[in-house]
């Protein structure tokens, strides 16, 4: 008989304000949910471990912060667990009550959507700083009241730059919005560089997972 199991992760936030816990400080999932996993990259750093989740409410990501770059052996924990735990509730990374999976996990962040936002300020080439290339969508926003701006937008992979828009003209107050499959890029060959046809800028980019 199949029995339904559950991943608990809690932030440790409940603890010390209990009667002021939110959704983002303690989540159970159903294992069915998760998605898949991958170490997380802050920069040029990789710092963690992502969990991705799909549920009724939408797309979740569960961030456990890792010691000493054993990654692949808290990978391996939490995969372990899935399969060959007999309980129906698994502690993943329960910060609230001291409980991991793996003892080099110390720290997790719960986020129900993730959103990455940055304004141009002058119309030089820049890079956008996004931590992934597989977000849900990217609204470019002209945020100049009375006049359009032209939007250059390419990927870098250290030697050429490609076009993904070239002078796209974004009217004033009018915002641009690019589908997931028209912004994703390999993120770890490539950097996003925009370049705003104003001296002022006047775009602003938010990235939604």
């Amino acid at each position: 008989m199949y029995k339904e199991k559950y991943l608990l992760f809690s932030t440790g936030g409940s603890s010390s304000d209990p009667l002021n816990t939110d959704q983002h400080e303690m989540a159970v999932y159903s294992v069915k949910d998760l998605k898949g996993m991958k170490p997380h990259i802050d920069g040029i750093n990789t710092l963690g471990v992502d969990m991705f989740f799909t549920t009724n409410n939408g797309n979740e990501v569960v961030t456990l912060k890792v010691r000493n770059g054993l990654h692949s052996k808290v990978m391996q924990a939490i995969s372990n667990a899935m399969v060959n735990s007999n309980q129906s509730i698994i502690a993943i990374a329960d910060v609230d009550n001291n409980v991991f999976i793996n003892s080099n996990i110390y720290a997790v962040t719960i986020k129900s959507q993730e959103t990455f936002i940055q304004t141009l300020t002058g119309n030089s080439r820049t890079k956008l700083n996004v931590l992934r290339g597989n977000y849900k969508s990217c609204i470019i926003a002209n945020i100049d009241g009375s006049d359009a701006v032209d939007l250059t937008l390419e990927l870098y992979d250290g030697t050429t730059y490609t076009k993904l828009l070239s002078t796209i003209s974004i009217p004033a107050d009018v915002a641009l919005k690019l589908e997931g499959d028209e912004v994703s890029f390999d993120n770890l060959t490539y950097d996003l560089y925009a370049t705003s046809g104003d001296s002022g800028g006047q775009l602003t980019f938010t990235f939604n997972y």
